[in-house]
């Protein structure tokens, strides 16, 4: 019998960041689990080997590169997420004897004609995407059908504590806008007393000048596995945290937090989780006045029934077993 194959597209590294991968695996161990062989195809470079462990994969340049046409013959299945992907690469892609699956999140381009459209922004399901639908496709749309890793489903946080005094910092794998270091002197500055748990990604370039702003109460944690996110997120009252993957994670643990958009790709993500409550959404990134509604912001968190309603709301949106209920649609159909 032939083992069948799931190979994923996508792109990670300094660059673009390390959010798709880790939503890929959360999705590809419930293929395994189907003895369904996996392989990464990646745009990237090599800060991406920390979070593949043995996972099977190659580093390639493969948008618009006809040549991966080739590579993507043996497969059963093919995941693509990607946001540069180009139109016309999806249509020859879908032409082969695969299914497709597209985390199409943020385009919403709904270009394929058969197959499977995956976006789990929250809301997604209410709002009126995707139109007109598709007879060939299925939507899987909506927060349930968020792919957690494994850790974040184990240990789900459910107390809020009286008071403010830890906080849990992470702007990604690669901070681009390079903000860990400013929002480090403005916490040292007006919370000397708060512990701050600074989250060091593999593409960081900026560790100096996070040094330069360390103080007694401060611990940089350098390429944090997945179990150690969940347990530093778990041991926070709140978190200060860019869009993304991290905000379904963090509203997973129930932990109250505020929020800046780093790249427009995440605007939805981050403007969703504050429309139903569970975040605060202080500004983009180059909003001058950034760190003084971060401070406003904690201050205004120091009341604990605030965290507990924005816990509340969190648990009402996310979906605990996506990644579950992603491969059964697509084997079961």
């Amino acid at each position: 019998m032939k083992i069948k194959k799931l190979t994923v597209l996508t792109e990670a590294g300094k660059q673009f960041g390390f959010g798709h991968i880790s939503r890929c695996l959360s999705i590809c161990r419930y293929f395994k689990d189907e003895s369904i062989s996996i392989d990464f195809i990646i745009d990237g470079d090599d800060s991406v080997l920390s979070l593949l462990d043995d996972q099977s994969f190659v580093l390639m340049q493969w948008l618009n590169n006809r040549s991966i046409l080739q590579k993507l013959e043996a497969s059963s299945f093919i995941l693509i997420d990607s946001l540069r992907i180009s139109d016309d690469q999806i249509r020859d892609i879908e032409k082969l004897d695969a299914k497709i699956i597209y985390i199409d999140d943020e385009k919403r381009r709904n270009v394929l004609d058969s197959g499977f459209v995956l976006d789990w922004t929250v809301l997604a399901d209410k709002k009126k995407y995707f139109t007109p639908k598709k007879e060939g496709i299925t939507y899987l749309l909506g927060s349930k059908y968020t792919p957690l890793r494994e850790p974040f489903k184990i240990n789900h946080r459910k107390v809020i504590s009286k008071k403010i005094k830890t906080a849990f910092i992470s702007f990604g794998g690669s901070d681009v806008r390079n903000l860990t270091p400013i929002v480090l002197s403005t916490l040292c500055k007006n919370f000397p007393n708060l512990k701050k748990n600074i989250i060091v990604g593999p593409g960081f370039e900026n560790t100096q000048a996070i040094k330069s702003e360390v103080d007694k109460n401060t611990t940089l944690i350098l390429n944090a596995s997945a179990t150690e996110m969940s347990s530093l997120m778990q041991q926070s009252d709140i978190a200060i945290s860019s869009g993304g993957q991290t905000l379904y994670e963090l509203a997973c643990l129930g932990v109250p937090t505020v929020a800046v958009l780093l790249v427009e790709n995440a605007r939805e993500d981050t403007e969703g989780w504050a429309e139903v409550g569970a975040i605060d959404y202080i500004g983009d990134f180059d909003d001058g006045d950034l760190m003084q509604k971060l401070v406003r912001s904690i201050k205004s968190l120091k009341d604990p029934v605030k965290r507990q309603n924005m816990k509340s709301s969190a648990d009402r949106f996310i979906g605990f077993n996506g990644g579950r209920l992603i491969v059964d649609a697509i084997l079961n159909k």
